[in-house]
């Protein structure tokens, strides 16, 4: 699988959780995103990463909208995609795949509250996955391999892997990677993370899991601020421009440093 991306241009507000988003814009960027490879992103805060990240995740609607067959911005094995493509293809670290969108609850349901509003916890999610796709692993080997916790809890519900993933706390970046990998994903979209969830995605575990995928042939995107966050771990290092307003914000705190 090869994606390329030519010529994307957009600016928008990506989130994370339901809870997290800013603003963020990309001009002129081009990449060709090859099987098996990490890319680190490596720009300020505003520069295009996060915002990257979304769209190949297939959360920004907007390329749905300016999507031209004839002229495409995204293509996939040199075929134009959607929304719908890039959806099928990726996951969304921390929320997990487009099947299961992610749902974020204020407080713990119970199972009856689960039923009826039909919510899947991550054991269900991988367990979907791997019927779905095929995978010739089980749910225990899945869970093994990430190292997500309860599944042997006597009682259904107490273990972390039998909750939805909104209530995984820590845990949750690593069972949406299980769930993304029991659906043999094969794109994985890190949002911008930086400074809580960099320990999570970028500890020794994480660069462990990340390369578990990157064995099975899929590709990862870490957009990032430094480099240093990504020694080591990224294959090939891509460095963005601070985008137009950004170098304004800058240029204005510069005047004012010079003015003090």
């Amino acid at each position: 699988m090869k994606i390329q991306i030519r010529n994307l241009n957009s600016t928008s507000t990506p989130t994370l959780f339901h809870q997290y988003s800013m603003i963020d814009s990309i001009r002129d960027f081009n990449l060709t995103i090859e099987p098996g490879k990490i890319y680190g992103l490596v720009g300020s805060m505003g520069s295009g990463g996060w915002l990257l990240s979304y769209f190949l995740a297939g959360k920004e609607e907007l390329l749905s909208e300016c999507l031209d067959m004839s002229h495409s911005i995204v293509t996939l094995d040199d075929d134009p995609v959607n929304n719908e493509v890039l959806k099928r293809i990726s996951c969304y670290v921390g929320e997990g795949v487009a099947e299961f969108p992610y749902r974020s609850f204020k407080t713990y349901p119970g199972p009856l509250t689960w039923k009826l509003k039909k919510v899947r916890s991550v054991a269900d999610q991988i367990a979907e996955g791997i019927k779905r796709s095929g995978n010739p692993l089980t749910l225990g080997q899945i869970a093994g391999m990430f190292e997500l916790t309860g599944l042997d809890k006597p009682k259904r519900y107490q273990g972390k892997i039998h909750r939805p993933l909104a209530f995984n706390s820590g845990e949750r970046w690593r069972a949406s990677l299980a769930i993304g990998y029991a659906f043999q994903k094969q794109l994985y979209c890190v949002p911008w993370i930086e400074p809580h969830g960099l320990f999570y995605i970028l500890g020794q575990l994480g660069r462990k899991l990340l390369g578990i995928l990157r064995d099975s042939g899929a590709s990862v995107i870490i957009p990032v601020s430094d480099e240093k966050y990504i020694a080591g771990l990224a294959d090939e290092i891509v460095y963005l421009k601070p985008c137009d307003f950004m170098k304004d914000d800058l240029a204005d705190e510069n005047a004012i440093k010079l003015t003090e």
